[in-house]
């Protein structure tokens, strides 16, 4: 009888520690620790090109940084086996990826005037990876032995951008570009802060972005042969 209320006074320890660990992180704390990454404000695209236009299907109205949403699932409890999944995902401005798009792009512009040879191009980008979520999943086996796995997924969307080449203002060739997302999710240390895990994120989501980008380039002047 002892032994079996000890089994679950540790269990209820677990499921109170991991509880207080998440409770620590707020959707409302994120996304302020977010928007601190970026001063407060939407990243501005430098200075674009006269032969190169870059359009979103996102709203320019939207002014916010980042919404995050809290979420408890895969709640099972069995007689010998407990487990659960706390999240809370974040969803960027998807005007941030956008805006690093058009900037990697500005960056290429010599490779791309080689190509164009007077004529303009026209980008609308459709879809950006722009969402992580910082995943605690727990698990309790017969009341005694417990392991959580503390990780940051990443949004798995890919970068999908339509082009228009046009040639005194008619289109002479047009097509849309798909660059895969090779994110993975990433493990966030035992002493590591989740303040921490989140700036290692953006900096990782960033360089994904630029990478994307670049692919998208080299795709591109591929199909402008």
């Amino acid at each position: 009888m002892k032994i079996e209320k000890l089994k679950r006074l540790n269990f209820f320890i677990v499921l109170l520690c991991s509880t207080c660990l998440m409770s620590c992180l707020t959707s409302k704390r994120m996304d302020s620790y977010v928007a601190s990454q970026y001063g407060n404000e939407l990243p501005k695209p430098k200075k674009s090109k006269t032969d190169v236009t870059i359009n979103s299907v996102f709203s320019s109205t939207n002014n916010y940084i980042s919404t995050t949403i809290q979420k408890t699932s895969h709640f099972l409890p069995l007689i010998d086996y407990f487990q659960y999944d706390y999240r809370h995902t974040c969803t960027l401005n998807p005007l941030i990826g956008v805006t690093q798009f058009s900037n990697t792009i500005y960056s290429q512009s010599a490779k791309l005037s080689q190509k164009l040879n007077g004529q303009t191009l026209e980008l609308t980008v459709e879809q950006v990876p722009s969402a992580f979520a910082i995943v605690d999943k727990g698990h309790l086996l017969l009341f005694v032995i417990s392991w959580d796995e503390i990780y940051v997924k990443p949004d798995f969307k890919d970068l999908v951008v339509y082009y228009k080449l046009l040639q005194n203002n008619t289109v002479v060739k047009k097509g849309k570009i798909d660059v895969k997302n090779h994110e993975g999710d990433r493990g966030i240390g035992f002493f590591q802060s989740w303040k921490s895990s989140i700036r290692e994120y953006l900096s990782s989501y960033e360089t994904n972005m630029t990478t994307m980008s670049k692919e998208f380039v080299n795709q591109l002047l591929g199909q402008l042969q």
